[in-house]
This record gives C-alpha cells, structure tokens and sequence, in this order.
C-alpha cells in the first residue's frame, strides 16, 4: 500500500512528465484533435494520454498513510482515529448523488465513507478508482433502515433490500478531502450506451 503521499503525487507527476517528453521527442509534428475524436475522448485524460489526479474537498495535507493494520488495530483501542490518510480502490459509489463510497482498505475489509459536512461528491462513476482520502475513521453500529438506504442508493433490488434485516458494526470514514489518482470520467461512454438503447 501506499507509504506517502508525496510519492503518490510525485510518480503521477514523473509519470506525466515522461509521457510528454517521449512525444515531443518522438513526434515534431503534432496535430489539432478534430471535432470528432475530442467527443469520444473521455473525461480526465489530457491530450497525452495522462490521467491526472481528480480532487474533492479540502486540501489532503496529511502525508503519511496509514496502515490498514494500523487502522484495524486503532479501531480496537479508540473510538475514532483523526485526521489520518489511509488509501484504496472504490468498490462501489452512491449511485443517486455520489455522496458515499465504499473502499476497499486490504484484501476482505471495506471503509464506508461519507464526505464532511456533506459539502463535496464524487463522480457516480467512480468505482473502480484508487482513491486516497483524508479525515477521521470510527467504528459504528448501523441500523437496518441505515442499511436499506444505502442499498437502495446503491441501486439494489427490492428483494435484495428487504434481505437485508440485522445492523451491521462497520468500518466508517468521514472524509474532508479525496483524491482520485486515476479517474477517468466514462460518462459521454454511458450516454452513448443509454442513447443507443
């Protein structure tokens, strides 16, 4: 996982930097994008091919990552751990709004999290992203009407929300700040999908 977040930034960065000296090497002649590739290019990616980082909320100014194991066994022995970093893949978006996420902190643990004052969202498509987020992570009892909502959000069937009928303790972060380090935006792809339809 990952130990900084200063490394993280910085391999995009060298990452960009590279791409775009190999092209202005390797190519002198560089054309104008015409009208029709700039409508199928997705959102998020520049002209190089370079995803740059997408964020949401506060300024991420924490630099250090913690741990999932460091975050586990927090959990056990405080009740919330505060202004940490922690990092991971989104497993699954908010599907109304974007204003919830679940992401995957180690093989079989997931953190749910919710964003600060409900001041900011991600992108509904962003699953599947690796997100890096800043804030305060607890551990909470949710209820069962909690749950179905979520669920609901999530675009579940009405069989599988009513399956659901026991609160869960669950692994919660409210985060001030995201970052999506390779976020490409696939909703001109989507609308193509539902248009032809």
């Amino acid at each position: 996982m990952y130990k900084n977040l200063s490394v993280i930034l910085m391999s995009c960065a060298f990452g960009a930097f590279a791409l775009v000296g190999c092209n202005s090497e390797t190519e002198a002649n560089t054309e104008t994008p015409t009208i029709e590739s700039k409508k199928k290019k997705s959102v998020g990616i520049d002209v190089y091919g370079n995803v740059p980082p997408s964020i949401f909320g506060e300024e991420v100014s924490v630099e250090e990552v913690t741990s999932v194991e460091d975050l586990l066994v927090g959990l056990e022995t405080n009740d919330t751990l505060r202004d940490i970093l922690i990092g991971g893949k989104i497993a699954s978006v908010c599907k109304k709004k974007g204003c919830w996420m679940n992401v995957q902190v180690g093989e079989e643990k997931e953190v749910f999290v919710k964003f600060k004052d409900y001041a900011f969202f991600v992108p509904l498509d962003a699953d599947g992203s690796n997100a890096v987020l800043q804030g305060n992570a607890y551990k909470e009892t949710v209820s069962v009407e909690e749950l179905q909502h979520y669920a609901e959000d999530d675009g579940q069937s009405t069989e599988e929300i009513a399956a659901i009928t026991e609160s869960e303790t669950k692994y919660l972060f409210m985060a001030s700040g995201v970052i999506l380090t390779d976020y490409v935006s696939h909703k001109e792809d989507m609308e193509e999908v539902t248009s032809a339809e």
